[in-house]
């Protein structure tokens, strides 16, 4: 009996520090797991901040993406307007600079007409002082029935010419009628008797310090390219212009014919 008693004994007491272990495991991981509860919560909590942190940022990164894309779509459409802007004001400049280059052109050859309008201006006034020197008062010729033909409608510069002046006298045109060689009677301040070797009858020339003269005669002394013979009504004005050299210019070529309609 003592044998079983002491056996029962140590089972109870074996039995209650079991009891007192499982009590102290289950407390301990208890105590464990609450811990790790609490240090799950916890990172819970950080990762859950951190993943709002996080889509935010996307969310931040997307708009900034985005705007970055609208300005660069803005800027691609800026710079096309600019380039198209840039094209459209250098075509402009082009044209302007054309047009001026133009107005140039135009200024010199306005400049010219000037300057060649003074030079004949000058020569027509010698010819008006040795007009009014003996006393003749000059006449102004048109030589088309339309408009006269304004200086700067000569035409081809022929060159210096050799010139006299004679007058409708038969001693001089060789018959007392005033009559041309192409038939027409002589018409002082617009007749002139040529070599029509080299100039057919109904030439038109322009004379500087003369004007408009039509090719109607001849004369046996005149002879050559570069000769002509002015006809004028006075023989003292005849005298005065004396011999003396033209700038002469071509402005139509005469075919044999006076044209007696531009005659006035």
């Amino acid at each position: 009996m003592d044998g079983c008693e002491s056996y029962d004994r140590n089972k109870n007491t074996t039995f209650k520090i079991l009891i007192v272990f499982l009590v102290l495991l289950c407390s301990v991981l208890t105590f464990y797991c609450l811990k790790m509860n609490d240090l799950f919560l916890k990172y819970k909590e950080k990762y859950n901040n951190e993943c709002v942190q996080a889509m935010v940022i996307m969310k931040s990164n997307e708009a900034l993406v985005s705007s970055e894309k609208r300005v660069r779509d803005e800027n691609k459409k800026l710079n096309e307007n600019l380039n198209n802007q840039y094209n459209q004001l250098k075509k402009e400049n082009e044209q302007i600079k054309k047009q001026i280059n133009e107005l140039e052109k135009q200024k010199k050859k306005i400049e010219a007409s000037n300057n060649e309008l003074e030079a004949d201006n000058i020569e027509l006034q010698k010819s008006l002082k040795k007009a009014a020197a003996v006393g003749v008062t000059p006449q102004s010729y048109n030589i088309y029935n339309s408009d006269s033909l304004p200086v700067d409608e000569k035409k081809k510069y022929l060159g210096k010419f050799l010139g006299t002046a004679y007058t409708p006298s038969a001693e001089e045109c060789g018959n007392d009628k005033g009559i041309t060689s192409s038939g027409q009677p002589i018409i002082p301040g617009l007749s002139v008797a040529i070599d029509n070797k080299h100039w057919p009858y109904g030439t038109v020339f322009y004379i500087k310090g003369l004007g408009y003269t039509i090719a109607m005669d001849t004369g046996s002394a005149i002879k050559g390219r570069e000769r002509f013979d002015f006809a004028v009504l006075d023989k003292d004005f005849a005298n005065a212009l004396g011999l003396q050299y033209y700038d002469v210019y071509l402005v139509k070529m005469g075919n044999g014919k006076i044209d007696t309609s531009i005659l006035i």
